[in-house]
């Protein structure tokens, strides 16, 4: 297994109070599962409900 290295620098502005690093996602290689990790970096300024209405949740 290969492992590798990678650093992340959170947003500067001090308004974001939410971010999404990374993601993980996986798939298959032939017959064999992978799992990868995506860098994001998303951040949103009301928090989580932002982050959750950006996905489809309904906050109420």
């Amino acid at each position: 297994m290969e492992f590798a290295a990678w650093a992340f620098l959170p947003p500067a502005d001090p308004n974001i109070r939410a971010v999404v690093v990374a993601e993980l996602y996986r798939h298959h290689t032939g017959s064999h599962p992978v799992r990868e990790p995506r860098a994001i970096g998303q951040g949103w300024a009301d928090g989580l409900g932002g982050l959750a209405r950006a996905h489809g949740v309904d906050i109420e």
